[in-house]
């Protein structure tokens, strides 16, 4: 048997790694604001594509700032 380090999120989503679990967290708590950004004139990114990659890095930036901005 083997003894393993999970991470559980709020909406009870196991994760292996901190960083994931921390991104799938962001993206649950604030998933309304980051979406209506993406639709909003202000994203120039309207691709499928641009649009994931946008979505990453916000949600990215946020845990960033969480981490490092006080």
């Amino acid at each position: 048997m083997k003894t393993i380090n999970a991470y559980k999120t709020s909406d009870d989503e196991i994760f292996e790694t901190l960083e994931a679990a921390e991104y799938h967290e962001m993206l649950v708590s604030e998933r309304e604001i980051i979406e209506d950004f993406l639709r909003s004139n202000l994203n120039n990114y309207k691709g499928h594509a641009h649009k994931a990659m946008a979505r990453t890095a916000i949600i990215n930036w946020e845990i960033w700032k969480e981490k490092n901005v006080k």
